[in-house]
């Protein structure tokens, strides 16, 4: 069952000045066992504290739906990143029928999708966490912002980022 909107939000603030990964869970996943994150974190954690695991959502869509998924170089659920994957989250969205595009207005709770304009593949997720009539509010863990934050939803796109859509959850 899908958690409360909101509880998933003050879960997410409760990352806000976390420090972000930036070896991005390499060697033996060492930033995260000092406490650093990486931006797929964010709805991970925020979900997870509510009650909700994406891991398990995305595993039991894998078996369903294995090709959904980039499944090359060990990208399956047995892998312990495989949920902390953004590409991995999109793939979800995708299969379900709940990917939305650009153009929809998010809801709080929705996750979204970025890529970089040089690459092919998603690399980046936030977690919507409030919404007005002319903007949106994100929690994202990126490299360039080096501490987890609250910002518009303007903020990646200023930093190079390309929407790709949205995850709507509810």
């Amino acid at each position: 069952m899908i958690p409360n909107s909101q509880t998933v939000i003050m879960h997410a603030r409760s990352l806000k000045g976390t420090p972000y990964d930036p070896l991005m869970g390499k060697y033996d996943n060492l930033g995260a066992k000092g406490g650093f994150i990486v931006c797929s974190d964010v709805p991970n954690i925020a979900y997870g504290l509510s009650g909700f695991s994406w891991q398990s959502i995305l595993a039991k869509d894998y078996k369903k739906s294995p090709y959904s998924y980039d499944s090359r170089n060990g990208n399956t659920p047995g892998n312990p990143y495989f949920h902390r994957r953004a590409r991995n989250l999109f793939s979800y969205f995708e299969s379900v029928d709940r990917l939305m595009p650009n153009s929809y207005k998010p809801s709080i709770g929705d996750l979204v999708f970025y890529k970089k304009k040089k690459h092919n593949y998603i690399s980046h997720v936030a977690l919507v966490s409030e919404v007005t009539e002319s903007v949106y509010y994100i929690i994202e863990s990126a490299p360039r912002t080096i501490l987890t934050q609250e910002v518009s939803h303007r903020s990646p796109i200023e930093r190079g980022w390309v929407l790709m859509g949205y995850g709507r959850v509810n």
